[in-house]
């Protein structure tokens, strides 16, 4: 019976592959929709890395639109950049991890769940494209992920008790230990929002909602687990496609909520009290001036801020002539600029598809102008160098030192007080994937 499960398993996924792979004009076999996983690669003389996943560009483009790119977004670089400069934090302290470097492979998800397992597997397996690895290489081995997680992705890397730590996926299902042994968070489940919510709106006596969520993890859960809470109050709940209520909940990322935010502005949809989830309620894609008519008076609850020693300095330093292969910064550089920089490959990040209010929408239109490397990134006003509200750029920034504490631990472990069988230790040059994420509630730090 277990052969036969096998064997179904194995048939279902050589169908899958059939199906994703078409046949091109020059008989080599390809991907739909397929590009190669951006990102930053640094791993040269060092001894341990630490993968990364960040949403830096909204959305993948088709192949058959090769002239577009798809939309960049400076808060998400920002993102990334703060998890280098967190690893060069920790690699230039004494107390932590004093004899050992670390590392990153970080990759870029497109916020989409198809990238996020894509970069997953590249993680874990060393195929596709893409050079990093941990099974399929004798170099330095990748100790844990540090990403957006997703349900699909999670279930991946927990078959081999593989750890990942979580800066911004809230949703309530991944807290379940037996789902994903091997995954911890730097940001509170949305079971804690949910319920927020739904004592705000018995707070001020509301009793007729409206309800908008994502069509994904995030949404789908969050929306369940706030009308769970409402109604048992006797509160009535409805989705907003039928619904007259003047009090709207909506659980969804700022990315998926901007088309509709469009949509409201254009049809001048006033009158409605808007209950943001943390995902957009401080995010600069949606607090704009042409949306304040009908978006002010939002309540929301946000993630909790801090401070990063030195951030700032780091993201001033980013320059593409500090490294020509650099395309992620190349692209950063050209969009916040509005320029093209001298015999560069990249694209341009422009992006002018049919939005959902049936308009084009462009962004960040070509222009003839060269880059000259003078320009100053204090000028740009975008949300890269927004050091005021340092959220999940936060999370991302104790994910790292979450990673760096618990293998200090292994480290540091001494014989006979461990956490393992028969109180032993781990070898910190020679230890399992599950080694790392039973570590980490050891760790305490701030």
């Amino acid at each position: 019976m277990a052969n036969l499960k096998l064997y179904l398993l194995l048939g279902l996924f050589a169908f899958f592959l059939r199906m994703l792979v078409i046949q091109g004009t020059d008989g080599i076999g390809r991907f739909l929709g397929k590009f190669d996983l951006h990102g930053y690669v640094e791993s040269e003389n060092h001894m341990m890395i630490i993968g990364g996943m960040f949403p830096i560009h909204f959305r993948t483009i088709p192949e058959k639109e090769p002239t577009t790119s798809e939309p960049m977004s400076p808060k998400c670089f920002r993102w990334a950049r703060a998890m280098i400069h967190a690893i060069q934090e920790v690699n230039n302290r004494l107390d932590i991890l004093p004899d050992i470097t670390l590392s990153y492979h970080i990759y870029d998800t497109c916020f989409t769940t198809s990238k996020t397992v894509e970069g997953t597997l590249a993680y874990l397996t060393g195929q596709n494209e893409t050079m990093p690895n941990f099974r399929c290489s004798a170099g330095a081995p990748l100790v844990a992920i540090i990403g957006a997680v997703t349900i699909a992705s999670s279930r991946i890397v927990g078959l081999d008790y593989f750890s990942e730590v979580g800066y911004a996926s809230s949703c309530s299902v991944l807290s379940d230990k037996y789902q994903f042994p091997s995954l911890l968070h730097t940001v509170p489940n949305d079971s804690h929002q949910s319920l927020a919510m739904a004592e705000l709106d018995r707070h001020f006596g509301w009793v007729w909602i409206g309800t908008i969520a994502g069509d994904d993890d995030y949404g789908k859960y969050g929306i369940k687990y706030f009308k769970q809470h409402v109604e048992k109050s006797g509160i009535f709940v409805e989705a907003i496609k039928e619904s007259t209520a003047n009090i709207i909940v909506v659980y969804s990322s700022d990315i998926d909520l901007s088309p509709l935010m469009e949509e409201i502005a254009h049809s001048n949809i006033t009158g409605k009290t808007w209950i943001a989830s943390e995902a957009w309620v401080t995010s600069a894609l949606i607090a704009k001036p042409e949306y304040f008519s009908f978006l002010c008076g939002t309540i929301g609850f946000g993630v909790r801020r801090g401070d990063i020693p030195g951030l700032k300095d780091f993201l001033l330093d980013v320059h593409p002539d500090n490294d020509a292969s650099d395309d992620l910064t190349i692209e950063f550089w050209q969009t916040a600029f509005s320029c093209t920089w001298p015999n560069s490959r990249v694209p341009y990040n422009t992006d002018f598809r049919i939005n959902v209010t049936g308009r084009e929408s462009g962004v960040h239109p070509v222009s003839d102008q060269l880059c000259t490397g003078k320009e100053k990134l204090e000028d740009i006003k975008n949300t890269y160098l927004d050091v005021s509200e340092f959220r999940i750029t936060y999370n991302v920034y104790k994910a790292v030192f979450t990673v760096a504490h618990a293998l200090n631990n292994l480290d540091t472990c001494v014989e006979g007080s461990g956490p393992f069988p028969k109180n032993s230790c781990a070898i910190i040059y020679d230890f399992e994937p599950w080694q790392v994420s039973i570590a980490f509630p050891y760790h305490n730090f701030t």
